[in-house]
C-alpha cells in the first residue's frame, strides 16, 4: 500500500539539515559582515589621513612635527561627520592624525585619541 505524504523520521531529517545549513549561513554571512565593517574602517581612516593632507597644504602649516584633531577637520568643512561615522560602534570617529616628518619624507598615523 502507497502512502501520501512523508513519515516523521523523513520530516526530522529534513529539518535537521535545513538546520545545519542555516547554521553555516549565519556564520559565514556573520563573518563577511564583520570583515566588511573592519575593511570600511580602514578605508575611512585613508580618506582621513588624505584630507588631513590637503589640510596641512591649504591652511599653510609649517610644523615639521604636529597633531591635528578631526573636530578641525569638521569645523572648517573639509570632512563631514556623517563621513567619519565608526562603523563598528555607529559613533563619530574623536581622534586625530599625527604627523611627523622625518628624513625628508612627511608621515601621517591616525590615532583614536584627541592631540592636546
Amino acid at each position: 500500500m502507497k502512502t501520501l505524504g512523508f513519515t516523521l523520521i523523513e520530516l526530522l531529517a529534513t529539518i535537521t539539515i535545513l538546520g545545519i545549513i542555516l547554521t553555516i549561513t549565519i556564520i559565514s554571512v556573520n563573518g563577511i559582515i564583520s570583515d566588511s565593517e573592519k575593511n570600511l574602517k580602514d578605508q575611512q581612516i585613508k580618506n582621513i589621513i588624505d584630507v588631513t593632507k590637503t589640510y596641512y597644504i591649504k591652511e599653510g602649516i609649517n610644523i615639521d612635527n604636529t597633531c591635528i584633531n578631526l573636530s578641525d577637520l569638521i569645523s572648517k568643512g573639509y570632512v563631514d561627520e556623517k563621513d567619519i561615522m565608526d562603523p563598528e560602534t555607529k559613533e563619530i570617529m574623536d581622534g586625530s592624525v599625527l604627523i611627523t616628518f622625518d628624513a625628508n619624507q612627511y608621515s601621517y598615523k591616525y590615532q583614536d585619541i584627541k592631540c592636546e
